[in-house]
């Protein structure tokens, strides 16, 4: 049968028989239905129903076991003791084992417990080993969501068994088949979080199915077995494609990944792809595919050939479901897209992560864009109206109001004195409308993905309006301040380095200064006169202070330290002015943690970003900023935003310690910075801010593992990222800010993989990086930009050496040209580093062609500028290898 066509079966006789078979002992239930006077396709429906209750309530246990064993009757356990445990009664039986209730024995405190007890074959020692392995990582598993894992041991006739927490409850898909579409999200979101907060630990289930996820009476979702399938996996790995082993595998097929099936490893993917099936089932009340099959090889068949049904288009329920029709209608669009986009064979299409899953589940629920669907502008702005209904309605009237009152005016122009008091109130109306367009229509899409074109025309508009106004008279003091307001949001739009921009630095900084020109009509110089116009809105001081940490950052970007420090320094006497006046803003106290975030970049933040070099000086800074932070998500803790910046806190700490060679340190902070990330873009998924930061987290745990000398982990990390970036691009092509950093991840995977001794995988990915980060005469303004060619230089460099010393030599040369560049800034150590870097290896690379002398200079010259770029008095523990080799 059609997996879409569902017209010709009688549902009416396939409950009735379903039933009967029930009643039935399993090795009965096949006669049972070749006795029935009914069509094929009931039976076919009826074999379906009844796999998947024998998954959902144990029956089977794993499907890949034999007809003898599912059926064997198990022996009587009540009253034997194991370990600290007594069993009570039987629960279930499966083909690999059974379950039973039992109670603590020993007196210590009242308990119950589930112990899973497995069957001869189960190689027990393996099994035992592999699971006293796991423990550890077992023991980080502290969720609500998940029943925990007690202990393991031998029975006393030598069979492995588990105890488990134990917990009274439906499988997942029967307690959602009584309930309406938000409870039955409600309940999928309860599971999500569960498997999320495993992933962030770092650990997969690998065998997610309605029989390990129970609900119970008070509707909280308990995710069961965590452990127990990766303690169940073979020592040798199995053929790919192999599905009828005799040996057990953790897996069910029916909620198995396409990469399980072939025998491949499994990831987080494995999990995202179980969830989809899970959430279809709990959907529909049928499996996305395969509903005919009758054997567990067809089952697998289906999951690595058929496509998935679009939810939508099922035309009935096999479970009577109550909702289903209601249901139906609200599956066609976001719910469609979603499950499809969960549920593709291959394993980089899916979502990168739980948690984007769920960020779409919830987009969903409250009424904003999905990912799973293109952002085009008429879906963004459906969402949009729909969630701001009221807003709507009254803004397009006012809209009209506007334009009648405008054309109410210049009829009335003719008018000598009316014409007077006209031409007042349509440059005040002209006036206002410009600012709307900016402080009201812009900022309310400005975190929207797919909108930097649209957000490029309004700003140009309005500045174009302002400017006339500027033109035909003086400025006084709130027309000064929206000017510089605006011209400060065009100028982010052009150059800022972390958010979707057009990557046009040289106008982003004409604009900042024309807002700096303007600041003195309606502020005080700071510094100059720090207690000047007490009573200025804390407001205006906050604007102003964004204007200086824009101009900060963008000199920064150039190399400039000392502008740098100079405009943190404004910023800083502007946001202390601002919080004095207003104790309690928490806007205020974001912007002074900002600030010492940034003055900790400068004084010595990373390798990678201009710097004074002085990194154990920085940390202090970071960790004033990380407190100021604290309190901001103590004040507020579900306010997405002070998540977002506790995070970009946590990063700048993160990048301090892999420079000072804290990697234990850093690989935690890695693991906390992605859930903050992912937690932050899960609340606002329509933050293309924040959806973009979820990618940088990533690229920062793969420096911290990589750093660690974990290459491999890292590149997990750097595939998560590169699908994240490229949702972006597809939605964004213009977006310079993704494009930049998907050429970054290219790069960062080439020297993982180098450093993982994978030289000739990684070379062509080194090259590609080379030609599309910008050339040296594109670089001159750009330190950033040039510092990340000179590394992609220098590891090609190094991954030549061996074969090509003449064309490694070539790569480090124009590195160092290129780091040379930027050397008249003395102060910029990162800048000497690298220098000293790309001179180090061309001094290897002279070497390996016989030029000794020539060699021994460079090296010379590397230390040099080892040297001038130490002010510490040693080189960050990041290069000390480096420094080695140097010498």
């Amino acid at each position: 049968m059609p997996p879409n066509d569902q017209t010709h079966v009688a549902w009416p006789q396939v409950k009735a028989l379903f039933e009967r078979a029930l009643d039935c002992a399993p090795p009965e239930r096949e006669a049972l239905l070749a006795a029935a006077g009914v069509a094929e396709t009931v039976r076919a429906e009826v074999r379906s129903l009844l796999a998947h209750h024998a998954e959902s309530t144990g029956e089977q246990g794993f499907l890949f076991d034999s007809p003898s064993a599912r059926h064997a009757a198990p022996p009587s356990r009540a009253g034997e003791r194991f370990g600290a445990w007594q069993i009570v009664r039987l629960l279930g039986a499966g083909g690999m084992g059974d379950v039973f209730e039992a109670r603590r024995a020993d007196q210590s405190f009242e308990g119950r417990a589930a112990i899973k007890l497995l069957k001869r074959g189960m190689d027990s020692e393996g099994v035992l080993r592999r699971f006293a392995q796991e423990r550890q990582a077992l023991a980080r598993l502290n969720h609500p969501n998940i029943a925990r894992l007690f202990d393991a041991g031998l029975s006393p006739d030598g069979l492995p068994y588990f105890v488990m927490e134990y917990v009274d409850g439906l499988t997942i898909d029967a307690a959602a088949w009584a309930r309406p579409l938000e409870q039955r999200l409600a309940l999928f979101l309860q599971l999500a979080d569960a498997v999320s907060h495993a992933h962030r630990n770092l650990l997969v289930h690998g065998d997610l199915k309605p029989g390990n996820v129970l609900v119970t009476g008070d509707g909280q979702v308990k995710l069961l077995d965590f452990g127990i399938a990766k303690a169940l996996e073979p020592d040798r790995p199995h053929a790919t494609g192999d599905i009828t082993l005799g040996a057990p595998r953790p897996f069910t097929p029916n909620y198995a990944s396409p990469e399980q099936i072939r025998g491949e490893a499994v990831g987080t993917g494995t999990d995202i792809y179980s969830l989809g099936v899970l959430l279809y089932l709990m959907l529909t009340g049928a499996r996305p595919y395969g509903r005919s099959a009758a054997t567990p090889q067809d089952a697998a068949r289906a999951v690595l050939e058929e496509e998935p049904s679009r939810p939508s288009t099922l035309l009935a329920n096999p479970t009577a479901d109550a909702h289903w029709l209601r249901n139906r209608r609200r599956l066609a669009g976001d719910l469609d897209n979603i499950l499809l986009k969960t549920l593709e064979k291959r394993v980089e299409a899916r979502y990168a992560t739980v948690d984007a899953l769920a960020a779409d589940i919830r987009a969903f629920r409250d009424g904003y864009p999905v990912t799973a669907h293109a952002p085009r502008v008429s879906y963004l702005a459906a969402k949009f109206m729909r969630r701001h209904r009221p807003a709507v309605i009254v803004g397009v009237v006012a809209l009209f109001g506007l334009l009648g009152a405008l054309g109410a005016a210049g009829w009335q122009a003719q008018q000598a004195e009316a014409a007077r008091q006209l031409a007042e109130r349509r440059f005040t109306q002209v006036r206002q409308l410009a600012t709307s367009l900016v402080f009201r229509y812009h900022d309310g899409i400005v975190n929207l993905p797919g909108t930097l074109a649209l957000r490029e025309a309004l700003l140009s508009d309005a500045v174009a309006t302002l400017d006339s106004i500027v033109a035909e008279g003086s400025v006084e003091p709130t027309l000064a301040r929206e000017l510089a307001e605006t011209y400060f949001r065009v100028a982010v739009l052009q150059g800022e380095q972390y958010s979707p921009s057009q990557g046009r630095l040289d106008d982003a900084q004409r604009n900042l200064d024309k807002a700096i020109a303007l600041l003195p009509r309606y502020i005080a110089h700071p510094v100059a006169h720090p207690v000047a116009q007490p009573d200025l809105a804390p407001a205006a001081l906050n604007g102003a202070v964004d204007i200086w940490l824009a101009h900060s950052a963008l000199q920064a970007r150039r190399g400039q330290l000392s502008h740098a420090r100079q405009a943190l320094e404004q910023a800083q006497a502007l946001a202390e002015r601002a919080l004095a006046a207003a104790p309690h803003d928490l806007q205020g106290l974001s912007r002074v943690a900002t600030i010492q975030g940034h003055l900790g970049m400068i004084v010595g933040g990373s390798g990678a970003s201009a710097n004074l070099g002085r990194a154990r000086e920085a940390v202090a800074y970071f960790e004033r900023a990380r407190e100021h932070f604290a309190k901001l998500v103590q004040r507020e803790p579900g306010n997405p935003e002070w998540m977002h910046q506790q995070a970009w806190g946590l990063h700048l700490s993160l990048q301090s310690q892999v420079l000072l060679g804290q990697t234990a340190q850093a690989v935690a902070s890695s693991v906390h910075l992605i859930s903050l990330r992912d937690r932050a873009a899960a609340l606002q998924p329509d933050n293309a801010h924040f959806r973009h930061q979820t990618a940088m987290a990533r690229l920062a745990s793969a420096a911290a593992l990589s750093a660690a000398g974990e290459h491999e982990r890292a590149l997990a990390y750097v595939d998560a990222g590169e699908t994240i970036i490229r949702g972006i691009l597809r939605g964004e092509p213009g977006n310079k800010t993704a494009r930049r950093d998907s050429t970054i991840l290219t790069f960062v995977r080439g020297r993982l993989l180098w450093a993982g001794g994978r030289e000739a995988q990684a070379r062509p990915l080194l090259a590609r990086a080379l030609s599309e980060l910008p050339v040296a005469t594109e670089l001159r303004e750009d330190f950033y930009m040039a510092r990340w060619r000179a590394e992609a230089l220098i590891v090609s460099a190094r991954a030549w050496v061996g074969a090509d010393a003449a064309k490694a030599q070539g790569f480090a040369r124009e590195a160092a040209e290129l780091m040379r560049a930027h050397a008249g800034v003395a102060e910029n150590a990162p800048c000497h580093w690298g220098l000293a870097l790309a001179l180090g290896e061309q001094a290897a690379a002279l070497a390996a062609l016989g030029r000794g002398d020539d060699a021994a200079s460079h090296a010379k010259q590397a230390l040099e500028q080892w040297r001038l770029g130490t002010p510490e008095g040693e080189p960050p523990a990041a290069y000390a290898r480096r420094l080695a080799r140097d010498r």
